[in-house]
C-alpha cells in the first residue's frame, strides 16, 4: 500500500485485456501508433484508436517529450488510453532522460487526477524502455520513484485507489517487482526468523539527526536546502549535478552564485570534509531542519566512492555528537543509475550502525528490526517513523491498543450516528466474514460499536470499521466545508477542486513558547498541573469571517455587542485536524455527559479539563485543548432536553444564545450553533508527572515488538 486508500502492484498480463479504467500507452510525439505496445493497442481497441489519436495532433499539434494525450479506448475493456511520450535515451543526456520520464509519469497521474474522469484504476508500462532505449533497472526505478513521491503530495486525489505496473515480459516484471521492493520496502517477509525489513531507504537515527540514503534526483528532493557540487573554479555549467539544479532553478542562481564565491582551489579530500563541515554548521546558524547532499566530490573531482562516503558519515555523526538538541534530517541522494556509489553508501552506514551500536556511544540510533520478547523468541518489530513525535506517540498508543485485543472491542465514536446503508451492509458483511458479532450501541451524546470475535478476526474487523469511520469523517468534513464556502458568498469556482489541500497544517502556525503572550497563558495550564508541549496558532479564514457573521447577526438582533468569552475544549486527537477545518462540532469533543442539553461543550477553567484528564485510565497520553472564542450571549440555564437555546420569555420567537451548568456562576458554557465558536490556539500537553519528548518537527523513529 502506498497510503491508505492506494494500493501499487506488479503485474505480468497483456495490456490490451488487463481490465483497469485506464491503460497508458508508450507513444511517440506524433501519436502515429505503428509499432510496439502501442500497434498492438490499436489492433486490439480498432482503429478509432488511431484516428482520434490523428484528431489531436491535428488540433493540437505534436507532443513535446514528457507530454500526454488522452483519448478513448475503443474495444478494449479499459475507459481511456493515455498516451505518453517518453524520452529516447541517450547516455550523454542521461539526468535529463531521467527528469523527462519522471515527468512523464507524474503528468499521467496529474491526468488521472482529475476527478471528473472517474479513474479509480490505471496500468503503467515501463515507458521508454523499448524502442527508445531506455535501461530497463533505470526505467523502473524511475517509474516507481515518481510514484512514490507523487502518492506523498497533495496532489494526490482520492478518486485514485489502484496503480498497476503492467508487462507480458519476465524481464520487465522482475525490474518492476525489485524496483518497488528497493524503493518501497517488501510487503512481505518470506523469512521473519532469519531476514530484516527492508525499510524504503536505509536510515540511522541519532540523537536528534536523521540519516537516509535515497536514491533519486537531488534537484527534485524536497527539503529545506540542497547542496550542489562545482568543480575547483566554481564552474556552474561543469557536472551533471550543477547541471541538473541549473535546469530546474534557472540562470538566476547561476549569477548570484557567482557574485559570493570566490576561487580557493585545495585539496579535494580536505575540500569535501570543510564543504560537509560548513554546509551542516550553515543548518545550525539558520535554523534549517532538512538537507539533501549528492554523492559529492564522486564525479569529475575524482574521490573514491568508498572514500567519500566515508567522509561524509564522519562529519554527519560528528555534527551529530556535538549538537545533540539539534532537529536535522540529512538525506545522501544518489542518481538512481549510480547504483555502485549507492552499495558504498550503504556499506558505509552499515559499518556505522554497527560502530556506534558497539560503543554505544549514541543510545538514540535505530538498530535492527527483530527483537527477543520475553521468552526468548524472535519476533517481528513494527517500525514506526513520522515528522513528529507527537504523532508517533499517537500511532503508536492505537497499535498497542489494537495489538492487546482480547475477545472483545468497543469503538467510540459520534460520527457511527452518520453511518448510512452502504455502511451498515459492510457491517453485515464483516459479521459473515470474520465470525464476529457487531453491536451498536446509542446513548445520550455517545455513540458506539461493540466488536466481539476471536483475536485474530477481531483484530482485521477493527481494522476495516476504523478504517469506513475515517472515510465518514472525511465525508462529513468535505460537506461542512463547502458549506462554508457557500456562507462566505464567494463563488462556487474558487472553491479548492480538491478538498485534500484543505488540511490541518494550512491553518496551524506552531508558536515559540518564549514570548512574553504564550507565557503568561502557558502558567496558567501549569497551575492546573499540565505540562504545555506546544502551542499552535489557528488562522482559518473561512471559520473567521463566519463567526463574524454570526456576531454581526446578534448584535443586530440586541443591539449591542454580544457577549463572547475565552472557553477551553478537550478533543481527541483524532479530530483535532477536523476543529482547525471546519470548527467545533458536537462530535468531535471529548464524551461528556449532555445534561445541559445536546450542543456543543466549553470550559471556562483549565483546573476542570485538568481534573477530568486524571480521572480517565491512561494518564500518559497528550492531551489536546482548543483555546476559542465562544459568542455566549444571552445564557440561560441548561436542561438535558435542550436541542436548541430556550426563548428569552415563554412564548417569545427570540431565544437564549447559549445555555450554561450554573447561571450566577457559570463553568461551563453549551452553544448550539458551530459558528458561534471560532478556534484560535491549540495547547499539546501532558500531564506535569509525565516525562516529556521532544514534540517539534523532524524525522523520528520508535519500534515496538
Amino acid at each position: 500500500m502506498l497510503t491508505p486508500r492506494l494500493e501499487l502492484s506488479v503485474w505480468k498480463d497483456d495490456l490490451t485485456r488487463h481490465a483497469v479504467d485506464a491503460v497508458v500507452n508508450a507513444a511517440n510525439e506524433d501519436l502515429i501508433h505503428g509499432g510496439g505496445l502501442a500497434l498492438a493497442l490499436v489492433k486490439a481497441g480498432g482503429l478509432e484508436i488511431q484516428e482520434e489519436s490523428r484528431r489531436f495532433i491535428s488540433s493540437f499539434g505534436k507532443i513535446p517529450t514528457s507530454g500526454i494525450a488522452i483519448t478513448g479506448a475503443g474495444k478494449l475493456p479499459c475507459k481511456f488510453i493515455i498516451h505518453a511520450v517518453g524520452p529516447r535515451w541517450g547516455s550523454m543526456d542521461a539526468s535529463e532522460c531521467v527528469e523527462n520520464l519522471y515527468s512523464a509519469i507524474v503528468n499521467v497521474l496529474n491526468q488521472v487526477s482529475d476527478e471528473n474522469l472517474h479513474i479509480k484504476t490505471i496500468a503503467i508500462p515501463a515507458l521508454s524502455s523499448g524502442i527508445f532505449k531506455f535501461p530497463l533497472d533505470l526505467c523502473t526505478r524511475v517509474i516507481v520513484q515518481a510514484i512514490k513521491s507523487y502518492s506523498q503530495s497533495e496532489k494526490l486525489a482520492s478518486n485514485l485507489k489502484e496503480i498497476h505496473l503492467v508487462s507480458n515480459e519476465d524481464p520487465t516484471v522482475a525490474a518492476f517487482k525489485t524496483a518497488s521492493e528497493v524503493i518501497l520496502g517488501r510487503n512481505e517477509l518470506e523469512s521473519w526468523a532469519s531476514q530484516e525489513v527492508i525499510s524504503p531507504f536505509d536510515t540511522m537515527v541519532v540523537n536528534n539527526l536523521t540519516l537516509q540514503i535515497v536514491l533519486g534526483l537531488i534537484e527534485l528532493q524536497e527539503t529545506d536546502v540542497i547542496v550542489n557540487s562545482v568543480d575547483s573554479y566554481y564552474d556552474f555549467g561543469f557536472g551533471s549535478v550543477s547541471k541538473s539544479i541549473l535546469r530546474v532553478a534557472g540562470d538566476e542562481l547561476e549569477q548570484e552564485f557567482s557574485q559570493k564565491m570566490s576561487k580557493t582551489p585545495l585539496d579535494s579530500q580536505s575540500v569535501l570534509k570543510n564543504a560537509m563541515k560548513e554546509c551542516l554548521e550553515k543548518c545550525l546558524e539558520l535554523n534549517i531542519t532538512s538537507i539533501s547532499f549528492p554523492a559529492l566530490g564522486t564525479g569529475v573531482i575524482g574521490i573514491s566512492k568508498g572514500t567519500a562516503a566515508e567522509i561524509m558519515f564522519n562529519e554527519v555523526l560528528l555534527f551529530a555528537k556535538h549538537h545533540l538538541q539539534k532537529q536535522l534530517t540529512v538525506k545522501f541522494v544518489i542518481f538512481p543509475k549510480e547504483l555502485e556509489t549507492y552499495k558504498f553508501f550503504s556499506t558505509e552506514m552499515e559499518k556505522n550502525k554497527v560502530k556506534l551500536h558497539g560503543l554505544n556511544s549514541y543510545p538514540s540510533v535505530c538498530q535492527g528490526t527483530r527483537e527477543k520478547r520475553e521468552n526468548g523468541l524472535k519476533g517481528p518489530v513494527i517500525k514506526l517513523m513520522g515528522s513528529n513525535q507527537e504523532k508517533i506517540d499517537e500511532a503508536q498508543a492505537w497499535i498497542q491498543r489494537i495489538l492487546t485485543l482480547q475477545d472483545c472491542h468497543v469503538i467510540e465514536d459520534n460520527h457511527i450516528l452518520y453511518l448510512g446503508e452502504e455502511e451498515h451492509d459492510i457491517l453485515s458483511q464483516l459479521q459473515k466474514m470474520l465470525q464476529v458479532s457487531i453491536s451498536e450501541i446509542i446513548s445520550p451524546g455517545k455513540a458506539k460499536l461493540e466488536i466481539k470475535g476471536a483475536q485474530a478476526d477481531l483484530i482485521e474487523a477493527v481494522m476495516k470499521i476504523e478504517h469506513m469511520l475515517c472515510e465518514v469523517q472525511e465525508e462529513m468534513v468535505r460537506k461542512k466545508e463547502r458549506v462554508l464556502w457557500s456562507l462566505s458568498g464567494q463563488q462556487t469556482d474558487q472553491q479548492p477542486e480538491n478538498q485534500n489541500e484543505m488540511k490541518e497544517n494550512t491553518f496551524l502556525k506552531c508558536l515559540k513558547l518564549s514570548t512574553r503572550e504564550i507565557q503568561d497563558q502557558k502558567k496558567q495550564f501549569e497551575d492546573c498541573g499540565l505540562q504545555v508541549i506546544k502551542v499552535e496558532k489557528i488562522d482559518n479564514a473561512l471559520l473567521v469571517a463566519a463567526f463574524q457573521r454570526r456576531k454581526k447577526m446578534m448584535e443586530e438582533r440586541t443591539h449591542v455587542n454580544p457577549v463572547s468569552h475565552k472557553l477551553f475544549q478537550q478533543v481527541p486527537y483524532q479530530f483535532c485536524k477536523m476543529v482547525c477545518r471546519v470548527g467545533f462540532q458536537r462530535m468531535y469533543s471529548v464524551p461528556c455527559d449532555p445534561k445541559y442539553g445536546a450542543g456543543i461543550y466549553f470550559i471556562k477553567n483549565l483546573k476542570n479539563i485538568a481534573y477530568h484528564v486524571k480521572k480517565t485510565p491512561a494518564t500518559d497520553k497528550l492531551i489536546y485543548v482548543f483555546e476559542a472564542e465562544v459568542l455566549t450571549g444571552s445564557f440561560c440555564q441548561g436542561q438535558q432536553l435542550n436541542i436548541v437555546p430556550p426563548p428569552l420569555l415563554p412564548g417569545a420567537i427570540d431565544s437564549h444564545d447559549s445555555v450554561v451548568d450554573n447561571v450566577s456562576s457559570p463553568e461551563i458554557f453549551v452553544i448550539f450553533s458551530d459558528t458561534q465558536a471560532v478556534p484560535q490556539y491549540l495547547w499539546t500537553c501532558t500531564q506535569d508527572h509525565v516525562q516529556s519528548h521532544d514534540y517539534s518537527s523532524g524525522q523520528m523513529s520508535k519500534q515496538q515488538p
